[in-house]
């Protein structure tokens, strides 16, 4: 079955892969850090700015911003080049394998087995789309999309976890737009993330902690 990623290089994917995992890693290190009052968190958000520029310098299809509360670091993730949901969703979201159906409100208002009712919903897409899949072996994924009307693109709201994984639709959509029209191979997004260390999510608690906490979704 053809999926959104077919033409492009499987190498290009690990590497991208490598680099979205070093970010995640540090995110959460960060965040981490910063409930934990860590004195040196004016050091390491300096240094976390300057990886989140070197990532979008090396992959401009994509941009991520920090975002910081009181209480918390979290990253949002858009789609620099994409202004329209419903274009994204027509372009790309939809020529990912295992698609089950598109709700412009709500999850599941459509199923792709019902031509009619599918292809209106797909119209009524406006400002946010709720884009379900199924995979016999991975299960049910979903892809939440939104206009951002202060940075004026198209923002993706996204499970930890997923993205992080090659197998699930987050993944593959932030990898289409990250590859697609080329990206700058010569910077070093990896290497400059393994400077940070924050290494205890590797073990199985630190792993649940970080995929736990790290989880933006629409309203959060």
């Amino acid at each position: 079955m053809a999926d959104l990623l077919d033409g492009i290089s499987k190498r290009d994917v690990n590497l991208f892969l490598k680099d979205i995992e070093q970010i995640a890693r540090v995110s959460f290190g960060i965040n981490n850090s910063f409930g934990k009052n860590d004195k040196k968190m004016d050091d390491y958000l300096d240094a976390y700015k300057k990886l989140i520029n070197l990532f979008n310098k090396k992959y401009e299809g994509l941009l991520l911003k920090m975002r910081k509360t009181l209480d918390e670091v979290k990253l949002s993730v858009f789609l620099r080049k994409e202004k329209v949901v419903k274009d994204v969703f027509v372009n790309a979201a939809s020529k990912i394998s295992g698609l089950k159906s598109i709700g412009s409100n709500t999850l599941g208002a459509a199923d792709i087995a019902e031509a009619g009712a599918f292809s209106a919903e797909i119209e009524r897409i406006k400002g946010k789309a709720y884009i379900s899949y199924h995979d016999p072996n991975a299960g049910a994924s979903t892809v939440l999309l939104g206009y951002n009307n202060k940075q004026k693109m198209v923002e993706m709201y996204y499970n930890l976890k997923n993205i992080i994984t090659k197998q699930e639709p987050e993944f593959k959509l932030l990898a289409f737009y990250a590859l697609k029209d080329g990206f700058k191979k010569d910077i070093d997004v990896f290497s400059e993330g393994a400077r940070f260390g924050f290494y205890d999510f590797v073990t199985e608690t630190g792993k649940k902690e970080w995929l736990d906490k790290f989880n933006p979704r629409f309203g959060e």
